[in-house]
């Protein structure tokens, strides 16, 4: 189900119906100064577009993890032969959804958690392309926005027959216009939420907007890259949960690149930023977990390996949802990273075969020594 941009009046009376669900629309009526026959008329145009769903309309489910971010369609062009600059290439051309919020959202769907995205695609066939896969993949999304005046965010790229990347187009202005004023009309949603994600393709206005709400759940921050993991530092005293690489790392510490620090002093100087859980990814040697108790580093189990697209997004929804599930940190981020290792193993950025009981006996044993590990160290405690 998608929602559409609203004007004021539309927007006036999704307030009062959230206030009271279940008021008449004589109530309705009475509450905007409004004739009974014209609040009629608007919840009958909302009903159609999917922002009302009945009487009792648009309270929030409750118990859902909801991530805001980014989503994306990919163009990947793949020559046949050997690359010929200002030429046409034969080929294959190739459709997915993507973005990093998009990717993590899938993710914590197929392994069966309870989600919500809230973004925005555009009025064209790849907005619908990207509505109708997360739909299929589980997705609840019911909060995709509609907007009219900017294309779908679409990566185009175009890589030689080896797979490498040639050049490549990025379009993603859209995402910047998922601004205060909009999450404000999605507050409902966010209050329901038990943990809502965030990544740094959002604008730093928005960013900032949402380190100063008073939300009940826990935030969590994929940094995304480099560049825009500046944009987080408001958020830092605010996250449960922050993913990180080293570079990522240095950029939100604003540290000069004189400063060496090693992966350990990193993830403490986060910490010592108010963030409760740091996950500082290691690329192939795997991931770093930091709290205010404990720091371990932890490898990347054994893969077929076949893109790592994606391999990171599926970190942090494996991590998520395996706090969920299991006791021991080192259980929680052995089960991310064998998420990861899955989407390792699959050519797009979201490994459809991704479920938790797949998982967990994919990489059986990997998670089993984690634990085993875990307890020991709780024995000689």
């Amino acid at each position: 189900m998608v929602t559409f941009v609203m004007n004021t009046t539309e927007r006036k009376l999704i307030s009062a119906i959230q206030a009271n669900p279940l008021a008449s629309q004589q109530e309705l009526a009475e509450t905007l100064g409004m004739s009974r026959e014209s609040i009629a008329g608007y919840i009958s145009r909302l009903t159609k577009r999917g922002a009302i769903l009945g009487k009792g309309y648009i309270l929030p489910e409750r118990e859902n993890i909801v991530v805001i971010g980014g989503a994306n369609v990919d163009l990947t062009g793949i020559t046949t032969n050997a690359y010929r600059g200002g030429d046409s290439n034969p080929g294959r051309v190739a459709q997915s959804a993507g973005g990093v919020g998009r990717n993590i959202a899938e993710n914590l769907a197929r392994l069966g958690s309870h989600t919500s995205m809230i973004t925005l695609v555009g009025y064209d066939s790849r907005g619908r392309f990207l509505v109708d896969h997360a739909r299929d993949a589980g997705i609840n999304t019911q909060h995709f926005i509609q907007w009219p005046d900017f294309a779908t965010s679409t990566y185009l790229a175009l890589n030689n027959e080896q797979g490498e990347l040639i050049g490549a187009v990025a379009d993603m202005s859209i995402v910047e216009q998922l601004t205060p004023t909009l999450l404000n009309e999605k507050r409902s949603r966010l209050n329901a939420a038990s943990l809502i994600v965030v990544e740094a393709n959002l604008s730093a206005a928005t960013l900032a907007w949402l380190a100063e709400q008073s939300l009940t759940a826990p935030l969590v921050a994929d940094a995304v890259s480099a560049t825009k993991a500046v944009k987080l530092a408001p958020l830092l005293p605010k996250l449960s949960v922050l993913k990180v690489n080293v570079s990522e790392a240095r950029a939100l510490l604003d540290l000069p690149k004189t400063t060496q620090l090693g992966e350990q002093s990193l993830a403490t100087a986060l910490l010592n930023k108010g963030v409760a859980t740091v996950l500082l990814s290691l690329g192939a040697r795997g991931v770093l977990f930091a709290n205010n108790d404990t720091h371990f580093i932890q490898a990347v189990p054994a893969c077929d390996m076949q893109s790592d697209t994606g391999a990171g997004d599926a970190l942090m929804a494996g991590f998520l949802h395996a706090q969920q599930r299991y006791e021991s940190p080192e259980q929680q981020v052995s089960f991310a990273l064998a998420c990861a290792a899955c989407t390792l193993e699959a050519k797009d950025a979201v490994n459809t075969k991704l479920t938790e009981s797949y998982v967990t006996h994919r990489f059986e044993s990997f998670i089993q020594h984690s634990a085993t590990l875990s307890a020991s160290a709780e024995t000689e405690i």
